[in-house]
């Protein structure tokens, strides 16, 4: 196959600010359009009364904003002979419109021929082609007539790989960004959650046939429900919120007497209660809200589950979540179905709804799967939108900083220049005179705020650490926040590989800015050290200073200052441990302890 193929992975920011701007621009803009056809596409797909005759339509809708030259449905089924197989079932090119199943169904690919390609997708990663050169010759039905680039999404279906959404650039090679990626995976999940609906109305349809009554009205009710959620989701803002409407949904359908959401939450290191039913209403969980996410009973017996598990209480051990078994065994709870939330590989949490009677026959329940997919479609949009808002806000903060480089500092440095005229003037020159004294003070303030709007300016510029490392960030910030003549700052901790996260760099680097600039405005200091060192488990940032210190506790200025307040939140929300020292005349020391990555 004559095509580079490779996961997904954000681009390295290289380009200057303007162009880096205007990337995120096209990005948050790409995606809108995509979020907004996969809304439209859900309804059509939910009103629809054959969901496969909607499908090219759908397919076109989705091609358009995503603006490709052809996007495919190719979905899985098995060969004579056993093997995997995947055939076109549904096609639309902006030229042609959509093909016929008869011609698109022509084309079948096999697995076993690409078996790096599928790995990924059967693992829930998205994947990427770049033809080096022409493709005029023969081509595979997963390549394409033509293609120049092609972004592969995987389709799920109740858990399993059911087939992939392929799109296509046949005129041009164009790079498909981390965002845009995510909208068509939505884009993707919407005709998935469409595939599923039409298995659960065909069996329905066999249901009937069959006349098992009793079916036939079960899975009308699941269908129902996923309606009501699926019209929940799209106008519900607050992931808290759906989650325990959706959990009330479960224990009310299923008869049972208590529920939990549990999150995995990264920023935290830990899992997490995020909704708790009990006997029809939605309150607070009696027992512990959280546990670790490593080293942690739950996470030890838990963590690497991914299929539907039924808990008999009464042969449970106490332990696995703090308080949890005392209490069922309060209530009378006998047994638990706990369904892992998943995608591809990947375990967002749990769902885990707890009877006063033996129902084991839950777990096969096809409503279950289908609430506990909804409740991890309703994650990663909440994900897709976090991401939405961290980009509006490097896209302000890249603005106000260039307002301050072409106006604050820009004013500086014309006050700077006029000083250095007025001071060639006769009158001006004689040293010691009130004028000369007063023109050098005019010249330290101007200094001084100069050297202000520069470090703000660096403070809010795009993530230093994604392009260059936190090592070299730190020493760069260390250069520019030395003053000759007045302070000298310093980094230690060389060619550092933390293994840390991009974003707990990036706040990491943030809190050692806010340090920084806290000690040289206030402290007064000769020298400022920022260390980063390696203590074993944990890594320790520190930023020391050998200035005024502070006349009040410490802890005490955290709770009233505005940026000791902010460098504690940053380092919590990334899981880090934030600790200030500091005497009068014997300076200051902040310091963030991060646990390393298992």
């Amino acid at each position: 196959m004559n095509a580079d193929v490779a996961a997904l992975q954000p681009q390295a920011a290289s380009a200057p600010c303007a162009q880096t701007v205007t990337q995120i621009s096209e990005s948050l803009q790409a995606r809108e359009r995509l979020l907004t056809a996969s809304a439209r596409a859900s309804r059509l797909l939910l009103e629809a009364p054959d969901v496969r005759a909607a499908i090219p339509g759908v397919l076109g809708l989705i091609g358009e904003a995503a603006r490709v030259d052809r996007v495919n449905l190719m979905q899985a089924r098995t060969g004579a002979a056993g093997e995997r197989l995947l055939s076109v079932v549904s096609e639309w090119t902006a030229e042609h419109g959509t093909l016929v199943s008869a011609e698109a169904a022509l084309r079948t690919c096999n697995e076993a021929s690409y078996p790096d390609v599928f790995a990924e997708l059967r693992a829930g990663r998205s994947v990427s082609f770049n033809k080096a050169g022409s493709s005029a010759g023969h081509h595979s039905a997963i390549e394409g007539a033509g293609t120049q680039t092609k972004a592969i999404v995987p389709i799920f279906v109740a858990g399993e790989f059911n087939g992939i959404v392929g799109f296509d650039n046949t005129q041009r090679q164009r790079a498909i960004d981390v965002s845009e990626l995510a909208a068509l995976e939505t884009a993707a999940g919407v005709i998935g959650a469409a595939l599923h609906r039409e298995r659960l109305v065909d069996d329905v349809r066999r249901e009937r046939e069959r006349a098992a009554e009793q079916r036939v009205a079960e899975l009308a009710k699941a269908n129902a429900v996923i309606r009501s959620n699926l019209e929940r989701l799209a106008g519900e803002t607050d992931l808290h919120s759906f989650m325990g409407h959706m959990l009330l949904e479960a224990t009310r359908q299923f008869g049972a007497s208590s529920g939990d959401v549990v999150l995995r939450d990264d920023s935290r290191q830990e899992w997490r209660v995020v909704a708790h039913v009990h006997d029809g209403e939605l309150v607070a969980a009696p027992y512990a809200s959280n546990v670790p996410l490593m080293e942690s009973a739950f996470g030890t017996r838990y963590g690497e589950m991914r299929e539907v598990m039924y808990v008999d209480v009464a042969h449970q051990v106490a332990g696995t979540w703090p308080g949890l078994l005392e209490f069922h065994r309060a209530q009378g709870v006998v047994g638990a179905v706990v369904y892992p939330m998943m995608f591809g590989t990947r375990s967002y949490g749990f769902l885990a709804i707890t009877f006063r009677r033996n129902a084991e026959e839950v777990t096969r329940s096809e409503l279950l799967v289908a609430l506990a997919q909804q409740a991890t479609l309703a994650v990663q949009l909440t994900r897709l939108a976090h991401s939405a808002r961290e980009a509006a806000v490097l896209m302000e903060r890249t603005r106000i900083g260039q307002e301050i480089h072409d106006g604050l500092a820009q004013a500086f440095t014309g006050i700077l220049l006029q000083l250095g005229a007025v001071e060639e003037f006769p009158s001006c020159r004689k040293r010691g005179t009130a004028l000369a004294v007063t023109l050098s003070r005019v010249r330290e303030l101007a200094r001084d705020g100069l050297a202000d709007a520069r470090r703000s300016v660096m403070a809010l510029r795009l993530d230093q650490t994604r392009r260059a490392g936190l090592a070299l960030a730190l020493r760069q910030l260390a250069e520019r926040s030395t003053v000759p003549g007045g302070v000298s700052c310093t980094f230690e901790g060389d060619a550092l590989a933390t293994g840390l996260k991009p974003e707990q760099e990036h706040e990491l680097l943030r809190i050692a800015q806010e340090a920084v600039s806290n000690a040289v405005r206030h402290a007064r200091p000769r020298t400022v050290r920022i260390t980063m060192t390696d203590l074993g488990d944990y890594w320790e940032l520190a930023v020391a200073d050998d200035g005024a210190g502070m006349e009040q506790s410490p802890e005490l200025s955290a709770r009233q200052g505005f940026g000791l307040a902010s460098m504690r939140q940053r380092a919590s929300a990334i899981g880090g441990e934030w600790q200030i020292a500091s005497e009068p005349g014997h300076g200051t020391r902040v310091s963030v302890r991060m646990l390393k990555r298992a």
